[in-house]
C-alpha cells in the first residue's frame, strides 16, 4: 500500500502504542449490498509474528451472510 512520506511512521513502538490506545478499528467488507464498514475491537499481541498480530471477533447475522477474515 502506498503511504506518502509525510504519513510514514517507521517506529514499530509508536505504531503499537497507537493501536493499543485506539482499540477500535474499521472492518470493511463487500457483500451483495455493496461495501459495509463496521467498527470492531482489536487486540494486539506484539509477541506473535514478525510484526505482531491483530485479533478480533465479528458476528454476522444470516441476513448479512457469512463474514470471515484473518489479519496477519
Amino acid at each position: 500500500m502506498y503511504v506518502p512520506a509525510h504519513f510514514d511512521e517507521p517506529s514499530r513502538e509508536v505504531l503499537y502504542e497507537l493501536i493499543e490506545n485506539s482499540a477500535l478499528g474499521m472492518l470493511i467488507t463487500h457483500g451483495r449490498s455493496g461495501l459495509d464498514a463496521n467498527q470492531i475491537p482489536f487486540d494486539l499481541d506484539t509477541s506473535q509474528g514478525e510484526n505482531g498480530s491483530l485479533y478480533s471477533c465479528a458476528i454476522s447475522t444470516p441476513a448479512e451472510g457469512k463474514c470471515t477474515f484473518s489479519l496477519e
